[in-house]
């Protein structure tokens, strides 16, 4: 059995204070699960403990926070490392062939094809409930047996699975041992962990396309944290990869810039309260102070050239700049 000593990955030009156990990654899949985030260390953990039993594991979170990785590392970790891995992604396979698929039906489904390595499966909050029966049924008949009996993994999505939705499944796997429910938290959440996976990303990828880029500069690395990134880190991969091939960071600001909701760079609490006059003034004065962040970054920090794209005079633009506090 492989033990989390002989997964992990010591990364290129971390500091020399990194503990290194707060960047281990399983099954060999770093982008998703480096973190310094508590909870996604935390998961890491549980899973890890859980890894070399039967248990059924509930991966729960966002798509594009990394739950079929977590669902190989489940698989990498555990004594059935070299046995198959299935998966069944059950948001792709219509409903009347989803029984054929996993059970066969007399015909052999993943289920038992799968022998006793790692069934996969992706969407169980599509399945019809007596489907799900079907799968613990299967599951505690097989715990009851001396047949080879593949581990189960499940995943949902947040938020098409509901809180009463998920704790009801947990219930329902009781009689077939139970179930280990993780949660992964969006990466909107964690953007502690964006300069940690974006490093790691572009030294990964910058030398399969022929970039030099090593390290990304600060102040669009703190870009990258103030974005909501919706696919998570799976759409934080895609944009970098990109960013590695067209090595322009103004495209990749204007691209994900438009994709940003406005009320999103607001905090609602903060523009109300006191006289109308006065929250019109915080709303300009926060807009004022993003768009003048905005045209500095665009001019890549000239001030003349930022002010004449304002279409303001360099000194008001220096004013505006100690008015609001802006870093440059």
């Amino acid at each position: 059995m492989k033990t989390e000593k002989d997964l992990a990955l010591v990364l290129p030009d971390l500091p020399p204070e990194s503990v290194a156990s707060d960047y281990w990654e399983i099954g060999a899949h770093p982008n998703y699960l480096l973190s310094v985030n508590e909870d996604v260390v935390g998961a890491r953990d549980r899973l890890s403990q859980v890894s070399d039993t039967s248990l059924t594991v509930i991966l729960y979170g966002e798509r594009g926070v990394g739950k079929e990785v977590l669902a190989h590392g489940v698989h990498s970790l555990s004594s059935r490392a070299e046995k198959s891995f299935t998966a069944l992604n059950a948001y792709a396979v219509p409903r009347a062939s989803i029984d054929r698929e996993l059970f066969g039906n007399g015909y052999g489904g993943k289920l038992d094809g799968g022998e006793d390595g790692t069934m996969y499966i992706h969407g169980i909050e599509s399945l019809s409930q007596d489907i799900r029966e079907r799968l613990v049924e299967w599951k505690r008949d097989r715990e009851s047996s001396s047949e080879p009996s593949a581990r189960i993994i499940l995943s949902c999505e947040a938020p098409s699975m509901t809180a009463d939705g998920l704790t009801e499944l947990e219930r329902m796997w009781a009689p077939a041992g139970g179930a280990v429910r993780v949660e992964i938290p969006p990466l909107r959440e964690r953007p502690e962990d964006i300069p940690l996976l974006a490093t790691h990303i572009v030294q990964k990828y910058g030398p399969f396309y022929g970039s030099s880029i090593r390290v990304l500069r600060g102040s669009f690395l703190r870009f990258l944290q103030a974005y909501q990134w919706p696919g998570n880190t799976r759409e934080l991969e895609r944009v970098l990869r990109r960013f590695l091939v067209i090595e322009d960071e103004e495209v990749i600001r204007a691209e994900l810039g438009s994709k940003q909701p406005v009320q999103d760079t607001f905090d609602d609490e903060a523009e109300t309260g006191g006289s109308l006059k006065a929250m019109v003034a915080r709303a300009v004065s926060r807009v004022e102070s993003r768009e003048i962040a905005r045209a500095l970054e665009r001019a890549r920090w000239n001030k003349k050239r930022a002010a004449a794209d304002l279409g303001i005079s360099y000194k008001s633009l220096l004013n505006k700049i100690k008015q609001y506090e802006i870093e440059t």
